[in-house]
């Protein structure tokens, strides 16, 4: 079994290195006679999955998966039936009962585990159902259940150790250790993130969400819990690369703290944010995968994120350039690219780009459809002279919003909230004779990208956000009082970044004018015909301001209301019937404001 876990780990190592091809000839030989070359060739094929999201590459990961936890499944202890039904829907193996197992038996655990759950999530995209959902929820639980009782058995393992015994005896490799860890991790992560009432349901069924405990499981398996715990380490050299005996799972701990860290830390404010540590593992595995697609991404994003717009864009084209043996990873970069085009205003570029995933990408043919169509529409407006070849433009961009809402898909049975979003905006966009305010301001901060916004973008942006409201101020339109609302959350959003960022502006009229333009759509809120999600984003762009200050209690309030809001069903803002509705990106802004408050509560304590 060593011997076939060591050969998969070469095979990760090159794919991780973007040699895809050579990873696939390593693991398909051996597929069906070995649990861990059918695991990782499961892997490849549900990542070529997740990418094209065409239906026959799915079938094909969702084949190859329930391959890998049936070859597991036959190497797994064998029980009475009803104590086999007890361990996967009630119960886990004690520790005792771990202990005895074989090697392979215990690894067996593991792969069934990670194959059953992640065809379960697999099986979810598939079939687009509530249905399904309900009946994958259950698998996901029997993996949950299995992986508690790995976790014990390590956790009891580690405290034997610590107490200076002699652990042989229970057989904890590196491979197995770094598995339980990855799991235990990810799924104390991921449900951390959700809000209180759902994560509650989640506990009461046997799942657990503690974000401290997710994230030590996740530093433990590289190494770099001590980093965390010495300041100064941080500011030192990465360790030493690592060996062959490494743990499998290690560099998918890895990923998940620099996926945290560097994406997810800047769509949501979030707690347990260490940015110095994430920059130290990200320089360590590009040591290790110079080449590596993955990470080179993360390198573009991290710089991205930082403002570096230009050494971004270089990092994303080496990504590209990478590899050309699963094109469908170039969609990553090609979607970075584009928004930071969208960020400059380079309309043509953003267009040609938005244009490529389209044709190319099967992701969300209604965003991107979207996103083309706004791209064409701006780049026409402020890029063209009044004409015909202008007009013809515009009619064409008209085109493309009117196939968004047509191109929605649905997850789980329910719609996808940024594709809802897109479509009422193509649909505003019709309604307003082809035409809209700021559309990629209002994108840029719907996919949270306003604060990758350099200075001077920032300064240019105010100056057309205050253009606009001047020639607004003489307007008769029937939607007037939605575009002056969003004239003013995004000015207040831009300014407080402003605040943040430049050191050399007129701090005291910034903060007065922040103030004002939360205030003016507080007033207006009542006249807004169809963007009543302003009213809800602003008061969170209060609450994000408040926290800046340093008042986190009237923060909190803020965000409390917010999250009522939601518990009593209390959407009463807005003219219209539609006011009575649920608001556009809800759900995104309620999973913000759950995240807002451990982000409050730990700068507070």
């Amino acid at each position: 079994m060593f011997d076939s876990i060591h050969q998969v780990r070469q095979a990760m190592d090159l794919f991780l290195n973007s040699y895809t091809a050579e990873c696939e000839a390593l693991l398909l030989p051996k597929r069906n006679a070995s649990m861990y070359h059918s695991l990782g060739y499961a892997f490849i094929l549900s990542l070529k999955a997740i990418l094209t999201y065409q239906r026959v590459d799915i079938e094909a990961a969702l084949d190859a998966m329930k391959h890998a936890y049936l070859v597991a499944d036959k190497l797994r202890k064998r029980d009475s039936f009803w104590k086999n039904t007890a361990h996967s829907l009630i119960s886990t193996y004690s520790i005792q009962e771990i202990k005895e197992m074989t090697p392979i038996q215990r690894h067996a655990e593991l792969v069934f585990a990670e194959t059953y759950l992640m065809k379960a999530g697999l099986q979810i995209v598939y079939e687009e159902s509530f249905v399904a959902f309900l009946r994958e929820g259950i698998k996901m639980h029997t993996s949950h259940q299995i992986y508690k009782g790995l976790e014990r058995y390590l956790l009891h393992v580690q405290k034997e150790a610590s107490l200076g015994k002699d652990i042989m005896e229970y057989g904890m490799d590196a491979h197995l250790a770094s598995g339980i860890a990855f799991g235990m991790g990810c799924f104390n992560l991921a449900l951390s993130m959700l809000p209180e009432f759902v994560l509650k349901l989640a506990e009461f069924v046997g799942f657990q969400g503690d974000r401290g405990l997710g994230m030590w499981y996740l530093k433990s398996i590289g190494g770099w819990d001590a980093y965390n715990k010495n300041e100064k380490q941080k500011q030192r050299m990465a360790p030493e690369l690592q060996k062959p005996q490494e743990g499998l799972r290690r560099q998918f701990c890895d990923m998940m703290l620099m996926m945290y860290n560097i994406v997810l830390a800047k769509l949501t404010p979030v707690s347990h944010v260490d940015l110095p540590l994430s920059d130290l593992i990200l320089q360590y595995n590009l040591k290790l995968y110079p080449q590596g697609m993955v990470f080179l991404t993360l390198n573009g994003r991290r710089l991205a994120t930082q403002r570096q717009l230009s050494e971004a864009k270089i990092y994303y084209q080496k990504a590209i350039d990478s590899q050309d043996y699963m094109k469908q990873l170039h969609h990553i970069s090609y979607w970075e690219l584009g928004f930071i085009a969208l960020l400059e205003q380079d309309w043509k570029k953003a267009h040609q780009l938005f244009q490529k995933l389209n044709k190319e990408s099967n992701w969300s043919k209604a965003v991107y459809t979207y996103l083309q169509g706004m791209a064409l529409y701006l780049y026409a407006t402020h890029d063209m002279n009044p004409g015909d070849s202008r007009k013809q433009l515009i009619l064409k961009s008209a085109e493309l919003m009117a196939l968004v809402t047509k191109a929605k898909q649905k997850i789980a049975g329910k719609s996808i909230f940024i594709e809802k979003f897109v479509a009422r905006k193509s649909r505003k966009f019709e309604l307003q004779g082809n035409r809209l305010l700021f559309p990629d301001l209002e994108i840029i901060h719907a996919f949270s990208g306003l604060e990758m916004l350099t200075v001077p973008l920032m300064r240019k942006n105010l100056d057309r956000i205050n253009a606009m409201l001047i020639r607004l101020s003489s307007s008769h339109s029937f939607y007037v009082y939605d575009d002056i609302s969003l004239c003013h959350f995004l000015r207040a959003s831009i300014l407080r970044q402003l605040l943040e960022q430049d050191d050399d502006g007129n701090v005291v009229e910034w903060k007065e004018m922040q103030r004002e333009s939360i205030r003016i759509v507080m007033a207006l809120a009542d006249k807004i015909q169809l963007d009543h999600w302003l009213y809800y984003f602003t008061i969170y762009e209060e609450a994000l301001m408040l926290m800046m200050e340093g008042d986190y209690d009237q923060a909190r309030k803020k965000i409390l209301y917010l999250l009522q809001r939601t518990e009593k069903h209390d959407f009463n803002v807005g003219a219209g019937q539609r006011a009575k509705n649920k608001y556009s990106m809800e759900n995104a802004l309620i999973l913000k404001c759950h995240n807002c408050l451990g982000v409050i509560t730990e700068l507070s304590s």
